[in-house]
Formats: C-alpha cells, sequence, structure tokens
C-alpha cells in the first residue's frame, strides 16, 4: 500500500485560555508536520492569539463538545485528528502509522497513547504512561469501563474507547452526529459508547504517543457541573462506572423521563 498521504488530514484542536500551550502544540505540529492542515475552535473567556493555524473564535464557554463539532463541521478531508491543546508532538508521536490504520480500512478511530509530562527543579521532565483506552462492558442498563485493551490486532490492539489522541474517519464520526454539545465536557464516554452502537472500530497503537503536559485548571473550567449523570441517561442506562470505580448514577428525573 502506498504510503499515507498528510495532506487527507486535519488536526483539530479545541483551546480553552491556554495561550502558551495552544503556541506550544501548533509550534510542535509545525515542526514535525510543516504542510498540515491545523483547525483551532477557541471559546475561552479572553481570546486566544493564534498563529500558524486556522483559528476561529467560538462564544465564551461552549464547551468541548460544541467546539469539536464546529472543528468537524470544517473539515475538508477524510481524516481528522483530534488533539487537547495540552498535547505536545515529539518524535514518537508516527501520526503516519495512525493514519496509515485509517486509511487502510483497518480502523475507524486509530489512537496512541497520553504521556502526562511536568517540569520539575527547572530542568528535569518527568513523563508517566497516562493511558485511557478502556473497554465497554454493558451489562443490562449498567456500563463498566474497563481498563486495557480485547486482542492485538494488525498493528494495534482492539479497544473501545480512547483519550483525546485519534485519527478517525470524517465521515464516520459525522454520520454517528459527532459529540453531544449538551454533555459540554464530558461527551467522552457517551461518545463512545454510541460509536459502539454505530459499529465504529476503535483501536490502539501504544508505539505512538503525544506529551500532555500539566496545566492549571481555569477558575470557569473548575466551575462547570458534572454532566456525567447526564450522559448516563442519555446512554439509556441507569449507571456507570468509570475507570477509577466511581459509580455515576442517571438522575432519577431523566430516568423516569
Amino acid at each position: 500500500m502506498a504510503t499515507p498521504d498528510l495532506s487527507k488530514l486535519t488536526a483539530i484542536i479545541r483551546t480553552f485560555d491556554r495561550p502558551a500551550a495552544l503556541k506550544r502544540l501548533v509550534k510542535s505540529i509545525r515542526r514535525f508536520h510543516p504542510a498540515m492542515k491545523v483547525l483551532v475552535a477557541d471559546d475561552g473567556v479572553e481570546a486566544t492569539s493564534c498563529k500558524k493555524a486556522d483559528c476561529f473564535r467560538l462564544p465564551s464557554q461552549k464547551g468541548q463538545a460544541a467546539a469539536q463539532n464546529a472543528l468537524l463541521a470544517r473539515v475538508r478531508t477524510p481524516y481528522f485528528l483530534l488533539l487537547d491543546d495540552r498535547a505536545e508532538i515529539h518524535r514518537e508521536t508516527q501520526l503516519l502509522s495512525l493514519l496509515e490504520l485509517v486509511a487502510s480500512d483497518r480502523l475507524d478511530v486509530a489512537a496512541g497513547e497520553l504521556l502526562a509530562s511536568q517540569t520539575k527543579f527547572w530542568f528535569f521532565t518527568k513523563r508517566k504512561l497516562q493511558s485511557q483506552h478502556a473497554l465497554l462492558e454493558i451489562a443490562g442498563d449498567r456500563l463498566a469501563l474497563l481498563a486495557g485493551s480485547r486482542s492485538k490486532g494488525e498493528g494495534f490492539w482492539w479497544c473501545d474507547l480512547v483519550g483525546n489522541f485519534f485519527v478517525a474517519r470524517t465521515d464516520r464520526v459525522r454520520a454517528m452526529g459527532g459529540w453531544d454539545p449538551e454533555l459540554r465536557d464530558d461527551a467522552r464516554e457517551e461518545f463512545f459508547f454510541r460509536a459502539h452502537r454505530h459499529g465504529i472500530r476503535v483501536g490502539i497503537q501504544p508505539a505512538s504517543s503525544v506529551w500532555l503536559w500539566q496545566e492549571k485548571a481555569q477558575p470557569t473550567e473548575s466551575l462547570q457541573h458534572d454532566l456525567l449523570g447526564l450522559a448516563v441517561a442519555k446512554m439509556g442506562l441507569s449507571q456507570m462506572t468509570d475507570l477509577t470505580g466511581r459509580v455515576i448514577r442517571a438522575p432519577r428525573v431523566a430516568r423516569a423521563a
């Protein structure tokens, strides 16, 4: 098969009051993939200056799900790369490998690992694997997220849910309706639950990774409501056990409705 073409891939990034982080991420993309299309949606309280990327401003605090839908609507390539604005591309990111998994029709969503990164003592950088891929175990009206993967595929491991670093088929994600804007920043579990129902093939390639830098939470972010209970209700479930073992139950009113 021919080498995957990065001209068919668009990076999409939602940013929220993290100008230094966004600058670092875009700079890293341009270092390793100078010609790749990069779209940025900004819904921060203060507008963020953005260079070397196609940026647009959204109403303040629209939420991650709405911002990612706005980005998805502007993608004009067959594939897109979802990135957290705290991420940084490096030599082992291997975007071409992830793209090849999707372009060869082995997967619809191909993810890499997240390496939590933190600078200590001004010169020492600590990195720790922050795996977010998981399986969905559904029993009746209950869902449990189980860390890990199912089985080995051709160049990847099968799983059901991954973190915010993946290459995906644009048409398949659009066909399932993207992210639920009502869930704001708590849409990931519902998104992958719905993707599972739509038969979207998800996998992870552990050799691919990005650095995810630790950033202080913005005051407005910490005030946002936890919408996971609503997400559970939207999935038609009574409860969900997350990767930390926390049990989130659907609101009684939502279940009754």
